[in-house]
């Protein structure tokens, strides 16, 4: 279940185009450029803007230029939480007091014709708790959470998961074996600059990155018997005891060179 969210955002009542919601981290002009294509193709084609919330876990967008621009916008809401609430307790932090929203990247760029796609495909699968985009890698990067109320009862994402990766693949699986699987949708005119944050980040923090992704896939391999797409539980932890060499040998074993390998060309 996620933690019990602080009231940060302070909801009122929205009429469509759905409501956009972005964490951010550091990526403060990525964030600006998203917020100015929405912005810019709404006005253009003379419909209303969607409300923005914006959580800024970095804790400095007000700060900067960006910051103090987006502030000045009418649609637009920046919080800041007295931490960095980590990508799924973020999500939930929107999911509980915004209820359905669009949540998208700071790293993404989209405009309304992807909006209206996403809203076309709730209406066609309004029975779908999260509407993701079809990107084979990022589909996360932006999604439609289409029932929060329906996804917060069966337990919201895993804020274990902290600060980020995994939480959509433990999503995807949960919402698979409750019979409600997640709707893939595509999205035109629509771009990821995948790992944006972590290769603008200091060696310091990469290094601590990897750190925490390592920690993150091996619990999501205990949670679930196997790394994503290769799970063999049938619910959280099945089987699973630490005494049990067989199960846990994933646990104790080192990185390899070829792993790292990989993992650093993503940066």
């Amino acid at each position: 279940m996620p933690a019990t969210a602080a009231k940060i955002i302070g909801r009122s009542n929205f009429a469509k185009p759905t409501t956009i919601a972005i964490p951010t981290l550091t990526q403060y002009t990525k964030l600006s450029r998203l917020c100015a294509k929405i912005i810019s193709d709404y006005s253009e084609a003379s419909h209303d803007i969607p409300n923005i919330f914006i959580i800024d876990n970095g804790g400095k967008l007000l700060e900067t230029g960006e910051g103090k621009m987006l502030a000045r916008a009418n649609n637009i809401r920046i919080t800041t939480p007295d931490h960095n609430l980590g990508v799924a307790g973020s999500w939930n932090t929107f999911a509980s007091q915004l209820g359905k929203c669009i949540i998208a990247n700071d790293d993404v760029i989209f405009g309304k014709r992807a909006i209206d796609e996403l809203e076309t495909a709730s209406e066609l699968h309004p029975e779908a708790i999260i509407i993701e985009n079809d990107h084979p890698v990022g589909g996360f990067s932006t999604f439609l959470l289409n029932k929060p109320k329906e996804w917060l009862r069966l337990g919201g994402f895993d804020e274990l998961l902290n600060p980020a990766y995994f939480e959509d693949n433990d999503a995807r699986i949960r919402l698979r074996l409750a019979g409600k699987p997640v709707i893939r949708a595509k999205l035109t005119e629509w771009h990821h600059d995948n790992s944006s944050t972590l290769t603008n980040s200091s060696i310091e923090y990469q290094r601590m990155h990897w750190c925490l992704f390592r920690r993150n896939r091996d619990y999501y391999i205990a949670k679930w018997g196997g790394e994503p797409g290769e799970e063999t539980y049938q619910q959280p932890f099945e089987g699973f005891t630490p005494t049990e060499t067989k199960k846990s040998d994933h646990l104790l074993s080192p990185i390899s060179l070829g792993e790292l390998i990989d993992e650093s060309t993503t940066l």
